[in-house]
């Protein structure tokens, strides 16, 4: 390392992980290790097919009509957002990895310009994500796609008498809830393959859901799934398991992750979900000394239950394992007394950060009037629901994640 004059973090993957571990390594990681050691610089680069960045939080209220969360708002240019870095410091990188080698520490990308680009890392994070069967919810690579999608719905939604949505997870609760509240008239039937909606929350805040959905009309068929996971939205009609079969008007696929976007990655680094493994609480791949500079963030770490949530809580403890072992051998006391007590106390942003996630908290609106939730296992109320995540779908937060401004 001291012979490098630059150190480069290469991040793979420009959704929430990606984002926002660029951003804190920038505002937080580089000014304290560059404190540190003068002498060497640490620029990230932001490897991703997606030019815009996607909000699909707020997916289940955008799809209902083009003005209560206009296009402009839940897809933001990346490039826009780190502008006000320097270029010496921030890279944005559009392509997709296609294989990765640890023995020489180098990426594959292919753009449309270069189907074989290489490029060197110093330190490697993987904030691939996941893909889901409808662009309503992942990027499917650039994010027209996932807009196009929005727009049809836009147009059919208003017509349709029928609605189907497959899925009773908490996208799938929180669009049957939109719809049914913004067009009342239609008949929307909910199918899940469980025994009910909700399954991660606790059995009575699940059946607090399933009645605020029948209030609102909401067909439920429990223990009834889709034949197909991946069913096309224009293919008619739907298959479902049990043997039968609809021909809504409207199609809505919200039965989750359908890949894991780990393909171009060593299979000794996955699990047999082809999620990556883990060797410590913080984040780094497990493997031998070639794994060694190598980390993950986001829906791709094995055992996560991929929430937005845990991301929040994951990007300082990857920023500080990062940093860690940046500056490992390095970090010296001021000395004194205080500086016996905390050694590193000119230096917190190099010191290995716990990970410390709200552990069994969801907030689920069902409609703009409330929902339901449990913080830490508690249930929430309806009007907790309506004030923290319903009334908005979490738009305020769009601004200071895009810009960075929530690590400031």
């Amino acid at each position: 390392m001291s012979a490098q004059q630059t150190h480069n973090v290469v991040i793979v993957g420009g959704n929430f992980g990606g984002v926002n571990l660029a951003h804190y390594l920038l505002q937080q990681s580089f000014p304290a290790l560059k404190k540190l050691d003068p002498t060497t610089s640490h620029r990230v680069t932001l490897v991703t097919p997606n030019d815009h960045f996607f909000f699909k939080i707020a997916s289940p209220r955008a799809l209902i009509n083009p003005t209560l969360i206009p296009d402009d708002k839940i897809f933001r240019s990346i490039s826009e957002a780190f502008k006000d870095y320097d270029k010496e410091t921030f890279t944005f990188l559009q392509g997709k990895a296609t294989c990765v080698r640890p023995e020489d520490k180098s990426i594959t990308i292919a753009s449309a310009s270069d189907p074989q680009r290489e490029i060197k890392y110093d330190s490697l994070v993987i904030a691939t994500g996941t893909t889901s069967t409808s662009p309503l919810w992942t990027l499917h690579d650039n994010h027209e796609q996932s807009r196009t999608t929005l727009k049809a719905l836009h147009s059919t939604l208003p017509k349709a008498s029928t609605v189907l949505i497959a899925g009773a997870g908490p996208v799938g609760v929180e669009t049957a809830g939109e719809i049914a509240s913004a067009y009342p008239d239609a008949k929307i039937t909910l199918i899940t393959p469980g025994e009910r909606v909700l399954p991660r929350v606790k059995p009575s805040i699940s059946a607090e859901a399933k009645q605020a959905l029948e209030d609102l009309g909401v067909t439920l068929r429990l223990n009834t799934g889709l034949a197909e996971v991946t069913a096309d939205i224009d293919i008619r009609p739907i298959q479902l398991s049990d043997g039968s079969s609809k021909n809504p008007d409207v199609f809505i696929n919200a039965t989750g992750p359908r890949t894991m976007n780990t393909a171009w990655l060593p299979s000794d680094w996955l699990d047999s979900e082809s999620r990556v493994r883990t060797s410590d609480p913080y984040f780094r791949v497990k493997g031998n000394t070639k794994t060694k500079g190598v980390y993950v963030i986001g829906d791709v770490v094995s055992g996560t239950n991929k929430t937005a949530i845990e991301i929040d809580a994951m990007v300082p403890t990857v920023a500080s394992s990062i940093a860690a072992d940046i500056a490992q051998g390095k970090v010296q006391s001021t000395g004194g007394l205080m500086a016996w007590l905390n050694p590193f106390g000119k230096a917190s942003n190099l010191v290995q950060r716990e990970y410390k996630p709200m552990k069994d908290t969801i907030i689920v609106p069902i409609g703009p009037s409330g929902g339901v939730g449990q913080v830490f296992g508690w249930g929430m109320p309806s009007f907790m629901v309506r004030k923290g995540k319903a009334e908005s779908f979490l738009m305020e937060l769009v601004e200071p994640l895009v810009t960075g401004k929530k690590w400031v």
